[in-house]
């Protein structure tokens, strides 16, 4: 039976074995892409989509969200067990 110093040098070789291979397939499916751009003329719209619309201000949103948070503040302070100043 292996001991616990010998697995952790078996895990990190083998570690290192899958990051290497990880990294080859990376690469050949990079010249794969790269070659299905060339030979289709994708372009980055094609891959990736339209970029998204920027919406205008949300100003009047933050506000009232603001203001919403406030009064919930105001409101979170209140006693739990009634009114422990009449006690």
């Amino acid at each position: 039976m292996a001991t616990y110093l010998e697995l952790l040098a078996e895990k990190r070789a083998l570690d290192a074995r899958i990051e290497a291979v990880r990294a080859e397939a990376a690469q050949e499916a990079l010249a794969a892409a790269r070659a299905a751009i060339a030979e289709f003329g994708f372009t980055p719209e094609d891959l990736f989509g339209k970029p998204r619309q920027k919406r205008g201000p949300r100003r009047k949103r933050e506000e009232a969200q603001e203001g919403a948070n406030a009064q919930a503040a105001d409101q979170a302070n209140f006693d739990l067990f009634g009114d422990c100043a009449a006690h």
